[in-house]
């Protein structure tokens, strides 16, 4: 599909993300000399069963985010239709990803990460007053500017008041960040938000999320699972208060976590001591030039990247694939030589010179355009730590229905009822599981992905 030029009033620039349904450009209003983020939804690419409910769904974030204005949250301008697009104008935040921050193992300082919660909380507090419950606060929803200042994004499921788009028994939210309510389809309000916030805190604090693993074991050690006090695991000091508020934020019923955001952030003053900012005053902000990262290797590479390179290796190498995926990272500058380092390992001329193309953009639509190296053609061992021999190359494994309903009720997780249909276009496109699995993740988000192909029973693993 050809990219817009305008919508609306709005003239396009550029494509600055891509999601299940749409891309988000960075456009101009013309009117007030504007820049603005334009979230689209392109209906003629919904399934007729489902296209009122989505597009009530994207219409409710514009009127969620819209009835919302505060310096932490993200600005909603205007809601429209232009042919076959559903668009949202908002506020055009020039920042960063939380979980951005995360995936490079940022190392926040306390206070620093006093101020987020602090900013964080306001928003919130301000919405919830509003009668709006965000319902999927995470890391990739929260923006950084360069100043420090926090953005709270996507209220794309939100609740307004009574609201009847998400009902009791629709399970929506990002596993690991959803309250227990949540996970198991009850009814919840604005104290499961807060105990998304519990969850990012603890994350701020410890480097890892206190639940983590497959879909099943994420939502069983929510509901039912002790939580490690983050004092154990933290990479940073902070007053030891601080572990009764994060076991106070993530209590498994709502009646015992704080009440109103309001509550928390007078908890986290009072636990936070000289850390905390003073009471009152102008929207809290902090300098991000002493946030410590890890260095930033040309050879470092996103999870969802290095598992989808895993995934699509093992059909040749079998379970060697993943020991040569981190081997062929720490040796390659980006994701072209990655490519072409682990094609080294295919003995099909043919299927080598493919796999290398799945570092192409015209390929694969997301990574650095290059060609097969001359190691790669010559068959010369580039990664040379394991030796190959005796490798023997597995067949593609037939995809099947059940396989397809299986990963289409762990896809349904991150794109709710769409993943229906987005399932079924793959199934309609692919050969095999491995590409079947591949298609899919494409629709859900670089922040997410890697979980979810965790989650994905692997298509070639063998039979007992």
């Amino acid at each position: 599909m050809t990219e817009p030029t305008r919508l609306g009033k709005y003239e396009i620039e550029r494509v600055i993300g891509k999601g299940a349904m749409g891309v988000v450009y960075k456009a101009r209003d013309p009117h007030i000399e504007r820049a603005v983020a334009i979230k689209t939804v392109r209906k003629d690419v919904l399934d007729a069963d489902l296209a009122a409910s989505f597009l009530a769904r994207f219409r409710n974030e514009a009127r969620a985010a819209g009835r919302l204005s505060h310096p932490n949250i993200i600005g909603v301008y205007e809601y429209g239709e232009a042919d076959d697009i559903a668009y949202i104008a908002m506020e055009y935040v020039d920042g960063t990803g939380l979980r951005e921050y995360l995936n490079r193992k940022a190392r926040f300082e306390f206070n620093q990460i006093v101020a987020i919660l602090t900013q964080l909380l306001a928003a919130l507090d301000f919405a919830h007053a509003q009668g709006v419950v965000h319902r999927d606060i995470k890391p990739a929803n929260l923006i950084l500017t360069s100043a420090g200042t926090l953005k709270v994004a996507d209220f794309g499921i939100a609740r307004v008041d009574a609201s009847n788009l998400t009902m009791t028994g629709m399970v929506m939210g990002t596993p690991s960040y959803m309250a227990p309510e949540q996970c198991q389809g009850l009814p919840s309000d604005h104290r499961a938000d807060l105990f998304s916030v519990g969850v990012v805190l603890y994350e701020l604090l410890t480097g890892v999320k206190p639940f983590d693993g497959s879909i099943e074991s994420i939502a069983y050690r929510i509901c039912h699972g002790d939580v490690r006090p983050p004092s154990s695991l933290a990479q940073v000091s902070f007053p030891p208060a601080i572990d009764g508020l994060v076991a106070t934020a993530l209590a498994k019923r709502p009646e015992d976590r704080f009440q109103h955001a309001r509550a928390f952030h007078f908890a986290l003053r009072l636990a936070a001591g000289d850390a905390a900012p003073p009471p009152g005053g102008e929207t809290t902000v902090m300098n991000l030039a002493d946030v410590k990262l890890q260095a930033a290797a040309a050879h470092t590479f996103d999870d969802a990247l290095l598992a989808t390179a895993e995934r699509q290796l093992v059909r040749f190498v079998g379970p060697m694939a993943r020991i040569l995926v981190r081997q062929a990272a720490a040796h390659a500058q980006d994701a072209r030589a990655l490519y072409a380092l682990l094609a080294d390992h295919i003995d099909d001329a043919k299927e080598r010179e493919r796999f290398a193309r799945l570092g192409v953009p015209e390929a694969s639509g997301s990574r650095p355009a290059t060609q097969p190296t001359a190691a790669s053609r010559s068959g010369t061992r580039s990664i040379g730590a394991l030796p190959t021999a005796g490798t023997r190359t597995r067949a593609p494994r037939p995809l099947e229905q059940s396989f397809v309903d299986r990963t289409t009720a762990r896809l349904a997780v991150y794109l709710g009822p769409i993943a229906r249909v987005v399932a079924r276009k793959a199934a309609q496109q692919a050969h095999d599981c491995d590409e079947f699995v591949r298609l899919v993740a494409e629709h859900i988000g670089t922040q997410e992905r890697d979980t979810f192909l965790r989650d994905v029973e692997a298509p070639d693993k063998p039979e007992k």
